[in-house]
């Protein structure tokens, strides 16, 4: 079977990225024909690209007939702006978030999409088309599809949600007719489903179908650690406000587990300032602190500000001080792969709500248990684990109080003792691999495209 699946950016770093990359990889060992369209610029750093190019006719003509077991990676010419959610620096491009776009750099980035797509299906005739996001990869293949005489499914993923469709007029209208005329929309948790249909209105959320992102459990398996001295908590992601890595760093100070360390694995913008947050808070410089948190990224941080505004006492301050905090920088999966399985607990102190969860699945995988607020898709990993686990209220935390519920979480974890955390580790590692391996996830995408 031959499958088009077009996502709007690279093959790494982010979770749709992630999610991209890794379903084309199965499709392909799988047997399939694989044509990911996307603006991947280093395709020679991934295995499964057996042909890259630019998407236009003369390529996909070129291309032929069915290959099983192909993937050909091509880029659609967008020109130099590539449209973001979030922003962040992109080699090779001008990154330019969608709000900030003009209705001319959008109506490019539109029309270079929908002409390379409309080239793609007219040439190599997919047998399932793929698309990602809200916006603007419904509307694209709408479009595309229409002038083909084709169908499509698209796939939704959060960012486009919180960091477009909610904050312009536009973009909703791009996203009710991208969505209502795909064949079926899939989202990765049922909070996802339910996030975006409480937005975007139309047919389409009659059919919707739960299809949670994964992980992939041959690279993220557990190892036969000895138990450390300090036992190492971990965060790992973007390093910007929305994802609440400030309140994990407050939190350290109100943990009683005894020795540990906090790793914070990331890159992002907000970096310089929460460096800045640690180290007021690892010498004690309350004032420093609560002045970082009243700037935030530009934003006050209220719930943080509110916490150490209180005077959370000497104790929380000696406690800060005993608590070493590392910033080893990005990590991309194979080194990350190598690294999380050594954590004892992985905490994703989201402050919005996150479709899924791919780091606590992928955490769970390495039998390192995920600690995870009680909201959106991120709760939903946690509330799946406890069940298997029947260990209701381990892993989850209360958002509305994050600093001290967060640190009560820490504490559950870490005083269950090394044995009993590794004993509920493997337990955790067999559901990830049961419900969350990429090649689970991508025959159940496949499956919403053709049935």
């Amino acid at each position: 079977m031959r499958i088009l699946l077009w996502h709007g950016y690279l093959l790494s770093g982010t979770g749709s990225n992630i999610y991209t990359a890794n379903v084309a990889r199965a499709w392909r060992t799988q047997g399939h024909d694989v044509v990911l369209m996307c603006q991947e610029r280093n395709a020679a750093r991934f295995d499964f690209v057996d042909f890259d190019g630019i998407a236009d006719r003369e390529t996909a003509r070129a291309l032929g007939g069915v290959v099983p077991g192909r993937c050909a990676l091509l880029r659609p010419p967008i020109g130099e702006v590539l449209p973001v959610y979030v922003y962040d620096e992109y080699e090779g491009f001008t990154a330019k978030r969608f709000v900030d776009l003009t209705d001319d750099e959008l109506e490019h980035y539109t029309a270079s999409n929908v002409a390379a797509m409309t080239a793609v299906i007219e040439e190599m005739r997919p047998d399932a088309i793929i698309t990602g996001h809200e916006v603007m990869g419904p509307y694209i293949a709408r479009l595309a599809c229409e002038a083909t005489e084709t169908g499509y499914i698209t796939k939704l993923h959060g960012s486009a949600l919180e960091y477009a469709v909610k904050l312009q007029d536009r973009y909703l209208e791009f996203a009710t007719s991208g969505l209502d005329a795909a064949e079926r929309v899939v989202g990765g948790s049922r909070y996802m489903l339910e996030a975006a249909a409480s937005v975007i209105p139309g047919r389409w959320r009659d059919d919707a179908l739960v299809v949670n992102p994964g992980c992939d459990i041959d690279l993220f398996t557990p190892v036969d650690k000895t138990q450390p001295e300090r036992p190492a908590v971990a965060y790992v992601g973007k390093l910007i406000a929305s994802k609440g890595v400030h309140h994990l760093l407050a939190a350290v100070g109100a943990t009683t587990s005894g020795p540990m360390e906090l790793v914070v694995v990331g890159f992002g913008g907000f970096e310089r300032q929460l460096k800045a947050l640690a180290g007021a808070l690892a010498t004690g410089e309350a004032g420093h602190a609560l002045a970082l948190a009243e700037t935030g990224d530009g934003t006050p941080l209220e719930t943080l500000a509110a916490f150490l505004a209180s005077d959370p006492g000497p104790g929380y301050w000696k406690r800060q001080a005993e608590v070493p905090v590392s910033f080893p920088g990005r990590l991309e999966h194979g080194p990350l792969s190598e690294r999380l399985p050594y954590f004892e607990a992985l905490v994703v102190p989201s402050v919005v709500p996150e479709a899924f969860g791919m780091v606590a699945a992928e955490a769970a995988a390495c039998g390192v248990l995920p600690i995870v607020p009680r909201h959106s898709g991120i709760g939903e990993v946690g509330a799946a684990l406890e069940e298997h686990l029947g260990m209701p209220g381990l892993l989850t935390f209360d958002p509305a109080a994050p600093i001290g519920s967060m640190a009560a979480a820490i504490d559950r974890v870490l005083g269950l003792g090394f044995e009993r955390r590794k004993e509920l580790g493997r337990a955790a590692a067999e559901v990830a691999r049961a419900r969350w391996s990429w090649v689970t996830v991508a025959k159940r995408l496949l499956a919403a495209a053709t049935d």
